[in-house]
């Protein structure tokens, strides 16, 4: 896999974050995106049930409308 771009809230990235940084998305060369987000916390994720071989991650609502204004459109 390659990435094509990462873009956080205030726009593209050159580089993903080490060691924390604001949540992201990440477009990889084939078109896939990928979310880095917060895990949920206990009570959270007992109100979730994602299917087998999916989870979650969360994030402001805020910080992704911007990280939405800059994503690609295609």
């Amino acid at each position: 896999m390659t990435i094509r771009s990462s873009i956080q809230e205030n726009g593209a990235i050159p580089q993903l974050p080490k060691n924390g940084g604001c949540p992201s998305a990440v477009i990889a060369d084939d078109g896939t995106v990928y979310v880095q987000g917060y895990h949920p916390t206990a009570e959270q994720q007992a109100a979730l049930s994602p299917p087998p071989g999916e989870g979650f991650v969360r994030m402001p609502l805020e910080v992704l409308h911007r990280i939405a204004a800059h994503l690609p459109r295609r």
